[in-house]
Order: C-alpha cells, then structure tokens, then sequence
C-alpha cells in the first residue's frame, strides 16, 4: 500500500500563529487565559492547551479584571466592544483572513450593500461575519436558498473563508442570474483552496482511500471527507490515529492523508506511523519482520548503545591507546540503561507525542526494564577491575541519570532562584551530551596518558555529534512539544535558528577536528568527518519539512551511527 500526505496538510497560517501566540503566553505566564469558544475546531490539541491554563468559556459573564483571547474564527462585534470595555487584556487571535471579511462586510455594508455569505448557517465564523453586516444580511448555504434574498439597491456577496470552491462558484451563478449587478468576493482562503484541489488530484493520481484527520465539528475538514465520499473513494475522517483499524485497509492501493487547518502537526504524524504500522503488519512477513526489529532496535536505543561502544573503541584508537573492550561493553551498557530508564520515567509525553513507540515500551516493559538493571549490574562487574574512581564516577552519573527526569527532580529545580540553572535543566539534550561524552569519551581516556590535544578533538567531536543527534529529534518533535509546553531548543528559539545553530556547530567542530587530527599526523581519522557532514546536510533539508513520519526520520537521523559504526569497523576500530 502506497501512503501519501497531502501538500497542504495541518494547521493554516491564521491558526498556527495563534498557536504559536497562546502558548507563548502560557509559557509565561501563571495566570489563567479565557478564550471565548474554543479557540480551534480540534479537541486533541484544545485539551491539551487546558491542562496548560487555558480555559474555554461560552459567556462572559466572568470576564472582569481576566485575561481573554479571541477564537481564530473570530466573533461578534458587540461581544469584541464588551471584551474590550471589561477584561484586563485580551489577545485578538482572529484569523486575518476572517479579521479581511469582516473589514469588507463593514465597508459596503457602511455603503448600504446588502450583504449575503456564502456559509453555514450556524458557524462560528459566520455568526461573527453577520453583525458587521448593518444592512440587512442573508446566509446562503445552497442555491434552493436564493429565492429567500430580499431585493436590494446593491448587494455584496462574500464567503466563509472555508468554504467549498465549486460550490460558492455555483451559488454565486445562481445569485448573479437574479441580481445581475452584484459586487463578488470571493473570500474562500487559499489554504481551503489548496486543500480541496489536493483531494482532488489525489484521487485523479489513483487513490483509492482517503483519510482526512482533524475534528468533527471543523467545517473544512468536513468538507474534505464529503469530496472523498462524493468521488467515491473509500473515505476515513478521524480525529486520532487510534480509529484506523488493519482491516480497513487490506484492499487499499494508494491511500492519501489529508488534514484540516486546525490539525496539529503531531497528530498527522501519529496518523502516518499508524498507516505505515497498518502496511508492515498486512505486508509479507519477510518484509514485516525486517521492519519491526528495525524499530524495536530504534525505539529501544539498541542502534544508540551499539554506538557507544563502537564510539570508545574509535576515541581510545586515536589517542593511541589500545582499546579496552571492558570500557567499551561499559559505555554501551550504560547508555543502554540511562535510555530505558528515562523512557520509562516520560511515558506521559509519549503517548501524546508518539504513540506507536509509547505501545512498543509498554508492551516491552518486563523485558527492558530487567534489562536495564542487568547492564548496570554487568558494568559493575567489568568495572570492578579498574580503578575505584572510574568505577564511582559511572555510579554517580547512573545515579544522576536514573533520577534527572523523576517527579521530584523536577519540582526541586522549580524552587531553585537562579534562572538560568532552571533553563540549563530544561535543555536536556544538552545535558545528555554531555553525559554522553562524559561516559563514552572522557572516562575512557582518563589516568591512560591520553594527550590534552586528543582529548580536546575527540571529545568535542563526540559531544557535537550527540548534540547535532539531538537537536534533529527535536526538530522532528518541535510541533508536539510546543503545545505540550516541553523546553527544547527548537522550541525556545524555532527551528530555523537551530538550524543556523546547528550549522555553526558543524563547521566549528569540523574545522576544529580536521586541524587537531592533521597536527597529530592521523589523517585517516579524517574519515569520521563523514559524521558531522552527514548531520550538517540533514541540518538543511530538515527545516525545510513541516510534517515528520516519526520512525523514518528518527532512522534517517540514527543512520548516522550505522555510518559512524560501519567506518570502525573497515578501519579495524572494535
């Protein structure tokens, strides 16, 4: 089964800046914000920004001295000139596609234009539109519904910005045959619009099912399921991922995802992993086994941990030194144990922001977690034979890593003054490399004549290429973890300037790495600049992308340790 994502799938510029904008206030704020209505039409990400401190209210009887926002549909002029006269502040989150209709309306209705909108009767964009109109107004939603218009001197016709392009165009013949001398506008968004001709191209490229993602009551997305069901294809509107069943697409050829203006990135991508789960399980077993020991191996850091051990073989190699396989074993067990242990400890951000793995570790669970004590407890043994302050410095790392992502951890760190030890907590990933290069890299090198030369290269080297890893899995994760409020540095700064920031790391490291190895006189350790390139070109493909099929970029970003691991052992490096 081919899957295939629509062009223009996910949130619409209108509904991604007031995303970006509430969650931006949530971020900084501790008080409560009121929306009047819900602020989009989908109820995964609404609930989601509730747990944070948003709260829908459909009156506003309570408004007074409160913070409000503005649905994205926008809302009557009597209740914007109550909110204004009442609340503390209030955010004005209005699409600006919505916020040109209503200026339109306002104008010639100022005019005495007789205004008629093409829309849904009881949609929250229209109800807004109507009381701009002080002229008299008339919704049409079907051309039975012509005859119902009053005669007027002049009369203006513009659209719900979601609504259905031939029909509009069909309405507004019918309008035209009767009032020949009407002033048009045709105030369907370009998002809609594209949307719509992305369905159907799809289906004259031969797809034979359709699933269109994003909430019930969403009027676009509506309007995207009823194209597919009026094609005739077979045609899915969900809202999670967890309502495709294997069944359902046993037959299917060629399946097209498409997503409504208020679908999150992230659920899309849950819905992508799910199809792709959906395909492998119906495939042929010689390919479906493949596939799930490359994820389990992916998704349980196995690919990681292999790594590792690979990483303390190269650094012990180019300072000279023959590599102790003990130290190595130690570093794959640990970075093994450090990843189980925190996956497990944030399960909760799992099953939002990837569900298909969030299942895996759970069903996983009596096999890794016993696993993970056992490599700490092998570590140990190997340990045992070196010097006592290698052995106590692994133990205190396990222990700070085992505890970094617990309950209590991060309540402490909320009560410590300082900002910017709460902000270096926040930043994970950073911590993580350098615990990473600490284990894998420094240790190694440690009281074995290493010299400071070759320490500096090599585990700046090590530490940029864990960050760089990092930084990518945020990227790919940047949609999800903004509205959950995770702090990420895609997040905190947007994904272009990591890239920019990622760049400046690839060629610092790189220009740092080649000088250091060529002084030593080692240039066969040039080839591991392979590594960093490799990332340096994902830094500037992955930015470009808005949606992220979870499992074939994470493999696509790990590729690089298949790389790193491959260049060992053709050089002999184990």
């Amino acid at each position: 089964m081919k899957i295939e994502l629509a062009c223009h799938s996910g949130f619409c510029m209108g509904v991604r800046d007031a995303i970006l904008r509430i969650v931006r206030e949530l971020n900084h704020s501790d008080d409560e914000i009121l929306v009047y209505g819900p602020l989009i039409h989908n109820p995964q990400t609404t609930q989601i920004l509730e747990t944070r401190g948003l709260r829908t209210v459909h009156d506003l009887d309570g408004i007074a001295g409160k913070t409000i926002a503005i649905r994205t549909h926008g809302i009557t002029a009597d209740k914007l000139r109550e909110i204004k006269g009442r609340a503390a502040r209030y955010y004005n989150l209005t699409c600006p596609k919505v916020s040109r209709v209503q200026g339109i309306i306002r104008k010639y209705s100022g005019m005495g234009y007789y205004t008629i909108i093409v829309g849904d009767h009881d949609h929250a964009e229209v109800l807004g539109l109507k009381s701009y109109a002080q002229a008299g107004v008339s919704v049409i939603s079907d051309v039975q519904e012509i005859p119902l218009i009053p005669p007027a001197a002049n009369h203006l016709v513009v659209s719900q910005t979601t609504q259905d392009a031939d029909r509009f165009d069909e309405i507004v013949t019918g309008i035209q045959a009767r009032f020949p001398g009407l002033t048009v506008f045709n105030t369907i968004c370009e998002s809609t619009h594209n949307r719509q001709s992305d369905v159907t191209e799809g289906v004259k490229g031969g797809a034979d099912a359709l699933v269109v993602v994003g909430g019930r009551k969403s009027a676009n997305t509506q309007r995207l399921a009823q194209m597919g069901r009026e094609y005739g294809v077979k045609t899915f509107h969900i809202e999670t991922e967890e309502e495709l069943l294997h069944a359902d697409f046993r037959n299917v050829r060629k399946v097209l995802v498409t997503a409504g203006a208020s679908t999150p990135g992230w659920i899309i991508n849950n819905v992508m992993e799910r199809l792709y789960d959906i395909n492998f399980r119906n495939s042929f077993f010689l390919v479906n086994i493949p596939i799930r020991l490359l994820q389990f191996m992916l998704r349980t850091n196995i690919f990681s941990a292999v790594t590792a051990y690979f990483i303390t073989a190269f650094v012990q190699s180019y300072a000279g030194l023959v590599p102790d396989r003990g130290l190595c074993l130690v570093s794959m067990l640990y970075i093994f144990s450090m990843y189980t242990v925190n996956n497990f400890l944030e399960m909760q951000w799992l099953l939002v922001r990837n569900p298909v793995k969030y299942a895996l570790l759970k069903r996983s669970r009596y096999l890794l977690l016993p696993m993970a004590a056992l490599s700490l407890a092998v570590s140990g043994l190997v340990l045992s034979s070196h010097p006592w302050w290698i052995g106590a410095v692994y133990g205190v790392s396990a222990l700070l890593g085992c505890v970094y992502s617990t309950g209590l951890i991060k309540k402490a760190v909320q009560l410590v003054p300082v900002r910017l030890a709460r902000l270096v907590y926040s930043e994970k990933n950073i911590i993580s490399s350098v615990g990473w290069t600490i284990a894998v890299a420094l240790l190694p090198l440690l009281g074995r004549g290493a010299q400071a030369p070759a320490m500096i290269a090599l585990n700046a080297f090590v530490f940029s290429m864990i960050l760089l890893r990092y930084l990518l899995l945020d990227i790919i994760a940047s949609q999800g973890d903004l509205i959950l409020g995770r702090q990420t540095l895609p997040v905190t700064i947007g994904p272009r300037q990591t890239q920019r920031l990622g760049a400046i790391i690839v060629v610092a490291t790189s220009l740092l790495y080649a000088a250091l190895v060529l002084a030593r006189g080692a240039p066969i350790y040039l080839y591991f600049l392979v590594n960093l390139v490799y990332l340096g070109i994902l830094f500037v493909r992955f930015p470009s992308k808005s949606y992220f099929f979870a499992l074939k970029y994470e493999f696509i970003v790990d590729f690089n340790f298949v790389v790193f691991v491959a260049l060992c052992l053709a050089l002999g490096i184990y």
